[in-house]
């Protein structure tokens, strides 16, 4: 409202410029606090409306000491930026929140304008303090309605994105990476600095510092550079996040291109140079009318208001004001005036303009009165004017924003629940409605409990808490008793806390998707996998009973009877792993360690490669090959004593034809190795048999120092 000045001097002389008496009544019917001070800082004048924030009087009013009123968060702040401008003896602007007389804390936006006496020397200050605190409010209404809409809205026209408290980027949305043309990968841990213009810094900067400090939300429009090296604009709406302790996590912002708007805005600059751009947006227009003429003095922002060049003798007239009225508003707006001119019934009313040099429309809210200046007849109009454009821009964001959130709350056709800490239903969308079999009034003020089967809320009340901890999304499955027909539903539900404009939890917000076919069809799968996996084993067990009566012969070698017995276990154990895997391509590791499991143990067997799935058919292949290249390191090679070791290497590579898997077997420390006179069933089996069936390359190396096997062969597209 006011810098805090010192307390003025009560006897000190009206300091009021020439035309004093006329300044008084302009100001006594201004809607809003108007003051004088002198050089050293001491009131002069305060009008009617300046006492009365303070619940004083007038001259009470001049004596007031405004730090006793200063909210704590704002006092350094606008006492330091109050003495700075009066120092440099330039206009300046203070905003902040002040305590009135009945306790309320308001929001008010002051003008202070250098005034200067006779001589043209400095004289003090004008001061003019508004009541914003509406449209503050109507800020923190929407931010916190946009921030609902985030939840639904995932994609959409504007870019969104998140940064740390040091400015890191740790979350974009595909328009974002669209609009600043950088990928993701590359966004995400980058500062947002980075890509800032950096003649943009020195005003971006401070807007971040200062919102991690108090908590101020801000908008500005700034350039990012893109990786070729091409500018271009956006228009950010960034807003502060809190963790449950209220302590700064970082920022949110809504991007919007304005690329082309500020293009066509330069041009527009450059072909017509006369056009003034905009009004002071905490700007008072003073103006007055002579009821007789309907003529009268205009203050030169007045013109300046109203888009019409500033005239010498500084003179308006009521015709020069109706014309540019909206044509929708120009009838309630003359009839709202003349019932002040011919009845003295206070004027106030909001109403639009068509800018006389744009034609641009813009909201005004205009405060009058009729006042008799001298005699009985001599009666005049004198008049304030705001530009509220702003505030009603805003208004319209709020209602649009409802009108959105409300539409696709209706009619998504995904299940949306909100519910308080208690867990207490507050909201189900249709969809709800419909699945559950309950009216939606039904539902509304119950506990989610009711309609959870046995078991299940203890899920719901521990997730809850886990959020209430730590924050985040959780995502799980219950089963929903439902009343309509077909029995229980099973629903995957994501779910988050919503919070309220200061980052406090207020309820639970979630999105379900009813997954009771899918759960139905994975137990129907598991019961064929398992049934084909006993069939399988039976099978082997069939074939194994045969071995072992065949081999029962004397003339069988007892190695033979092990070494079929061996394939036939590896064969099994990498089918075991296949089903459980429902035969769904396997991680390589785990056919790895499984078919050297038997064989080898502790640190003498080193398995190590990128992570990659193999096919079944490549799975079985391969554990059948490790089991064979085991079985020789037992017998001959490197687990034959106990020093040997056993190293089982790979790594996925791409060439012109397309992406390989090289693995390599290499025994070390083992008894010396000399090259066999013939080639086993088991060194065929690899070289030809797995090549074959990997339609690759298989070599088997008996090196001195230990056997070596190395596999080279393609992987198909699905391996990964």
């Amino acid at each position: 409202m006011a810098e805090p000045i010192e307390n003025a001097d009560s006897t000190a002389p009206s300091d009021i410029p020439n035309g004093g008496d006329e300044f008084r009544m302009i100001a006594e019917s201004a809607p809003v606090a108007v003051w004088v001070t002198g050089l050293d800082g001491k009131r002069s004048f305060v009008n009617r409306v300046y006492a009365e924030f303070l619940g004083v009087d007038q001259e009470s009013a001049r004596d007031f000491n405004w730090r006793s009123i200063l909210h704590p968060d704002d006092s350094a702040r606008i006492i330091a930026e109050a003495q700075a401008g009066k120092a440099a003896l330039k206009p300046f602007t203070l905003e902040g929140r002040y305590r009135r007389a009945d306790g309320e804390w308001r929001w008010l936006k002051s003008t202070l304008q250098p005034r200067r006496d006779g001589d043209g020397n400095p004289a003090g200050f004008f001061g003019v303090a508004h009541d914003v605190t509406e449209t503050k409010l109507a800020e923190l209404a929407l931010r916190e309605r946009e921030a609902q809409l985030l939840v639904f809205v995932n994609q959409g026209t504007a870019g969104f994105s998140q940064v740390d408290i040091s400015g890191r980027f740790t979350m974009v949305n595909d328009r974002f990476c669209e609009i600043s043309g950088w990928p993701r990968e590359e966004l995400l841990g980058r500062s947002m600095q980075s890509i800032t213009h950096p003649n943009d810094l020195g005003r971006n900067i401070p807007l971040f510092e200062r919102m991690m400090r108090d908590g101020t939300p801000y908008s500005h429009e700034k350039r990012y550079v893109r990786p070729d090296g091409t500018l271009v604009w956006v228009n950010n709406s960034v807003a502060l996040i809190r963790d449950d302790e209220g302590k700064p996590l970082g920022s949110s912002c809504v991007t919007l291109d304005v690329t082309r708007r500020r293009e066509d805005e330069a041009a527009l600059r450059k072909s017509e140079e006369s056009i003034r751009l905009a009004v002071e947006s905490a700007g008072m227009a003073t103006w007055e009318l002579d009821l007789d003429t309907m003529e009268g003095v205009w203050s030169l922002n007045r013109f300046d208001l109203l888009g019409l060049p500033r005239r010498a003798d500084g003179r308006g007239s009521i015709n020069d004001w109706l014309a540019l009225i909206h044509p929708d508003d120009v009838e309630q707006v003359r009839e709202t005036a003349y019932a002040c001119f011919d009845r003295g019934t206070p004027f106030m009313i909001e109403y639009r303009i068509l800018r006389a040099d744009t034609g641009e429309e813009r909201w005004l809210q205009s405060h009058g009165d009729r006042i008799m200046a001298g005699d009985e007849n001599d009666l005049r109009f004198v008049a304030v004017s705001f530009d509220i454009t702003e505030r009603k821009r805003n208004e319209e964001e709020l209602r649009t924003s409802e009108t959105r959130f409300r539409t696709i709350f209706e009619e998504a056709n995904d299940y949306i629940i909100t519910a308080d800490l208690d867990t207490r239903i507050t909201s189900v969308n249709p969809s709800v409605v419909a699945a559950l079999g309950y009216p939606e009034d039904a539902l509304v003020g119950r506990s989610i409990s009711e309609f959870l089967a046995p078991g299940q809320m203890e899920v719901v009340e521990r997730l809850r808490d886990h959020k209430l901890e730590h924050g985040g999304t959780t995502r799980f499955s219950v089963r929903m008793r439902t009343h309509a027909a077909g029995g229980d539903l099973i629903w995957e539900i994501n779910s988050r806390l919503t919070l309220d404009a200061l980052g406090r939890p207020t309820g639970i917000h979630a999105i379900a998707r009813d997954v009771t076919e899918s759960k139905r069809f994975e137990m129907h799968q598991r019961l064929l996998i398992d049934e084909l996996n006993h069939r399988v084993k039976n099978t082997l067990a069939i074939v194994q009973g045969i071995a072992q009566q065949t081999f029962r012969n004397p003339g069988i070698a007892m190695e033979a009877r092990k070494a079929f017995e061996g394939r036939i276990a590896a064969l099994s154990e990498a089918h075991n792993l296949l089903t459980r895997e429902l035969w769904a391509p396997v991680p390589i590791h785990q056919v790895m360690a499984d078919a050297i499991a038997p064989h080898c143990g502790g640190d003498r067997c080193h398995i190590e490669g990128c992570d990659l799935t193999l096919e079944p058919k490549t799975a079985i292949s391969l554990a059948l090959a490790i089991h064979e290249l085991a079985t020789n390191a037992v017998k001959h090679g490197a687990l034959s004593n106990e020093a040997g070791r056993i190293s089982i290497t790979w790594q996925k590579t791409e060439d012109e034809k397309g992406k390989r898997l090289k693995l390599a077997w290499v025994e070390s420390d083992g008894p010396p190795v000399s090259v066999p006179k013939r080639r086993g069933f088991g060194t065929r089996m690899i070289e030809r048999g797995l090549a074959a069936e990997l339609g690759g390359s298989v070599c088997i190396e008996f090196a001195a120092g230990g056997l070596r096997c190395e596999v080279d062969a393609p992987l198909p597209e699905t391996a990964e």
